[in-house]
């Protein structure tokens, strides 16, 4: 009786187990690059769970990337770092008009500029906050510069204008009002939400401007189904068990499909922030 040699049988079961697999699988990762709005080990901890599902889903391993800081984020962005990017509704704007991303999704919520003031505090309104210190995320942040429109167009300008004190972070600008270096926050309610549910002591004296929120997008020298298959799945996260969990743990509502013409309203924000950096 004639013996199989033990490596011919090693390598028919090797073979016929990467039959199984789907081919996507012996593809190279696709890198999700997600905008810094909170640390990066908060990022990292609280948006796994969506890496895994996108992984999953899309039958393809996902890399969830990020930067030290906006300004290292939206470079990385224009030099085509990232296969997906998660991002503000005005570098969404910027990302899509150089052509190497295509805006696909969005949050079911829009995104509003708010100000918060410790729970404590004596202040109950924006009229109350002429001359006073407020604390912001980033200059170029979206939320920096909705906010301080909304301030000025209620009048506090010239001798009445706060004293703003830019952060690194949205969650370094809250910090700081908690820490008392600050009397107030501009903020967005996808922060705020967050930070209340985890007890910080914090009010909200004013709601804002709104604006379609986070942006997903996909980079357009991708294959267009991967983009299309990426709008399926997020939209449908909201209508299964597991995609309900995964929103529940990311504290997203969900997601809808948009275009680039959802986000023309950001496109004053894009320009300001780019004049500014400019500066």
């Amino acid at each position: 009786m004639n013996k199989i040699p033990l490596f011919l049988l090693l390598c028919f079961f090797i073979n016929s187990y990467a039959d199984t697999i789907s081919p996507e699988r012996h593809q190279q990762p696709l890198t999700l690059g997600f905008f810094p709005l909170i640390s990066t080990v908060a990022l990292y901890k609280r948006f796994y769970p969506l890496r895994d599902y996108l992984s999953e889903t899309l039958d393809r391993e996902v890399l969830l990337l990020t930067a030290k800081d906006f300004p290292t984020f939206v470079k990385r962005t224009s030099e085509r770092a990232y296969d997906i990017v998660i991002t503000a509704p005005h570098f969404a704007v910027s990302a899509s008009d150089s052509g190497k991303y295509r805006i696909r999704s969005t949050l079911l919520k829009d995104v509003q500029q708010l100000i918060v003031v410790n729970s404590d505090s004596s202040i109950s309104g924006i009229n109350q906050l002429a001359g006073k210190r407020i604390g912001t995320p980033p200059e170029g942040a979206l939320m920096t510069l909705m906010g301080k429109k909304y301030l000025q167009e209620a009048g506090l300008v010239e001798e009445k204008a706060p004293v703003y004190r830019a952060f690194t972070s949205h969650n370094a600008a809250n910090k700081a009002l908690l820490g008392n270096e600050v009397d107030a926050a501009i903020a967005s309610t996808n922060i705020i939400r967050q930070a209340i549910q985890r007890g910080e002591p914090l009010k909200i004296i004013s709601h804002g401007l709104k604006l379609p929120n986070m942006a997903m997008l996909v980079a357009t020298d991708k294959d267009a189904l991967i983009g299309d298959k990426l709008v399926q799945v997020t939209v449908a996260m909201s209508e299964t068990e597991k995609g309900k969990d995964v929103l529940a743990q990311i504290k997203f509502p969900g997601f809808r499909a948009v275009s680039a013409a959802d986000y023309e309203v950001a496109r004053p924000y894009m320009e300001q922030a780019r004049v500014m950096s400019r500066l």
